[in-house]
């Protein structure tokens, strides 16, 4: 829930320490949370402020006043503060995936940081910390100001075009490379993947029909009829993966892929069935075959038959898609949404 005037009263030694130099309580509280998101892969403010919102909406708050600024979450991460929203300094630890014991016992560390251990005769771990704590109040912050201005940066239109090329001929290669060894695959989407999750949804889907339109010169018309699947597929896996955070972990990638696949075959089976009589000479074909002797269903057996295809082929083609991301340049990367490739995601060790 969205939390206001949640602000401590300013503690009797924070004027003391603040006018000496040392850490006061809102720095060791901004130090907490520094702490934190390193600790679970340095996610981006955007995508802590996107967690926070849905955390609210799921919590019955309506959207609009869910919504939390980027700038209001980093805001929460410097120090040298003054006063800090303990409302949404919970928030941010939360959607970083701290329980609320954990908060709260920090939040009394850095009350108290020099409260002794009674039964160790140790001060507290916050006391060890306060050093590295004044040590990172400058270096950190730099840096993560850079991170910030980074986020909000555009990509360039001259990258933006290169990267549609290369994925467009990505698509081509593959298609070839299926037609020249008579693979049971279509490897025709590779590219549209890589766009979709780099790019965003409306430039995989311009990719996707573009690569079916150079397409007539090798299979012919019916690469026009099959845009439509290409296209479908930029649009699942681009939601599914900058959007609705599908692809955080290997687990949900491996189920965003078949999500794709069922997705591609919704689209693909009417098109087969009602424009080419169930077959485009592909090696989907010797599969259909097979089935309709076993159970003398056509429809049935040219929907299994690519939706089985289909299901080998997305997954193949979503997981190179997320190799060739992996070794994209940072900024290329930021915001695909992608496990082990996205430089904000979240460490699959968090869990799905």
């Amino acid at each position: 829930m969205p939390h206001s005037g949640s602000d401590d009263p300013a503690l009797p030694h924070d004027r003391a320490a603040a006018s000496s130099g040392e850490p006061t309580y809102w720095d060791r509280l901004a130090a907490e949370l520094q702490r934190l998101r390193q600790s679970v892969g340095s996610p981006s403010y955007a995508e802590i402020a996107q967690r926070i919102t849905q955390r609210r909406v799921e919590a019955g708050v309506r959207l609009e006043a869910a919504r939390v600024a980027r700038t209001t979450v980093y805001d929460a991460f410097r120090t040298g503060r003054k006063r800090m929203d303990l409302g949404l300094h919970r928030e941010i630890a939360a959607a970083l995936g701290a329980t609320t014991d954990e908060v709260e016992e920090w939040m009394r560390r850095a009350r108290h940081p020099h409260t002794q251990d009674e039964a160790s005769g140790h001060s507290s771990s916050q006391t060890s910390s306060e050093p590295q704590v004044r040590e990172r109040r400058a270096e950190p912050e730099q840096r993560e100001e850079s991170e910030e201005r980074e986020e909000s940066e555009e990509l360039a239109p001259t990258t933006v075009l290169l990267v549609m090329i290369g994925c467009v001929l990505l698509n081509t290669l593959g298609r070839d490379l299926v037609t020249i060894l008579h693979l049971p695959l279509y490897l025709d989407m590779v590219g549209t993947a890589v766009a979709a999750f780099t790019l965003g949804v409306w430039r995989g889907v311009a990719v996707a029909v573009i690569s079916n339109l150079i397409g007539v010169a090798a299979t012919g018309p019916s690469s026009v009829a099959f845009a439509a699947v290409n296209a479908a597929g930029a649009v699942v896996w681009g939601l599914g993966a900058r959007r609705l955070a599908m692809a955080r972990t290997l687990p949900r990638f491996l189920g965003l892929n078949l999500l794709t696949a069922l997705a591609c075959s919704l689209v693909a089976v009417p098109i087969l069935l009602v424009r080419f009589a169930g077959s485009v000479s592909h090696g989907q074909d010797v599969l259909t075959e097979r089935l309709v002797t076993l159970t003398d269903q056509f429809a049935f057996s040219v929907s299994a038959a690519n939706l089985l295809t289909s299901t080998g082929d997305k997954l193949l083609s979503g997981f190179i898609a997320l190799v060739i991301v992996s070794a994209l340049p940072r900024p290329l990367r930021r915001g695909s949404g992608l496990v082990l490739a996205d430089p904000g995601s979240t460490s699959p060790a968090r869990g799905a």
